[in-house]
């Protein structure tokens, strides 16, 4: 009976263990213009998966005291923005026609959930997100396809600028297009490989769509005259203020020459 006990403790560890590190949310945001491409990631621990997270600050950076205060918090996003960069550095999670020699990697951002701070075997909903710009050195227009690295089955939505058509999705689950202003693709990406979800979109530039001078492309909103309106009031003020200043100024004149005159008389 203590030997099954003992194993059926056992079995509850590993049980346990696996689910603190079973693969966590991770929900993506890509915005793409002409020349930036901004991913937002946001990463998200439930249950048991936030109680490991926890715990691995508090042992790993922190002083290993069960509590996860705000100073490891500052901590850990330090050191998460540093991970988080070299991973990227390694491999670029975009590319443009299947090259990343004209992608610049220009800023990573990081903001750690507050639900962090406190007891660590108490689970929570936590809430990562970070920001990755990047730099494209060629025109989007010019491109003929956009290729996104991220996690599988992890939701995505892609939203392409104004005058950029989708010609073709390959790597996406449950894709969904819709076609505005400009193009939004949702989807999931799918698990082409172990551990990598790779999207790509090929893309064309709408012949209608003016790159060159994209204002004729909107409809011009009139002036409402607003700084007319306000300007005049304030001129004519001023020009009033300087007549009487100059009539003042006259009069002050003409009462001196007539003192000076009648003590002279």
């Amino acid at each position: 009976m203590k030997i099954l006990q003992l194993f059926l403790s056992v079995f509850l560890l590993f049980a346990l263990a696996d689910q603190a590190s079973a693969q966590i949310q991770w929900i993506n945001n890509i915005t793409v213009s002409e020349y930036n491409v901004t991913w937002g990631y946001t990463e998200i621990y439930t249950g048991i998966d936030s109680i490991g997270y926890k715990i691995s600050i508090d042992t790993g950076i922190g002083n290993n005291d069960s509590f996860v205060n705000a100073w490891e918090v500052l901590k850990a996003d330090k050191e998460e923005r540093k991970r988080f960069k070299s991973a990227i550095e390694n491999e670029l999670d975009i590319r443009i026609n299947n090259e990343t020699s004209d992608i610049e990697m220009i800023d990573v951002d990081s903001s750690l959930s507050q639900a962090i701070i406190g007891n660590t075997h108490i689970p929570d909903t936590i809430e990562n997100r970070y920001n990755v710009n990047y730099r494209l050195k060629e025109s989007i227009y010019n491109a003929s396809s956009i290729w996104f690295l991220g996690e599988p089955k992890s939701p995505v939505t892609i939203i392409l600028p104004q005058g950029i058509d989708v010609a073709g999705i390959s790597g996406m689950a449950n894709e969904t297009k819709i076609v505005d202003s400009h193009t939004e693709v949702t989807g999931l990406f799918s698990n082409l490989s172990d551990k990598r979800g790779e999207i790509t979109i090929n893309i064309t530039k709408n012949e209608s769509y003016n790159v060159t001078a994209p204002e004729s492309n909107i409809t011009e909103i009139p002036s409402t005259g607003i700084n007319e309106n306000v300007t005049k009031p304030a001129s004519e003020i001023s020009n009033k203020i300087r007549n009487w200043s100059i009539i003042g100024i006259g009069i002050v004149f003409i009462v001196i020459i007539y003192f000076f005159k009648v003590r002279r008389n």
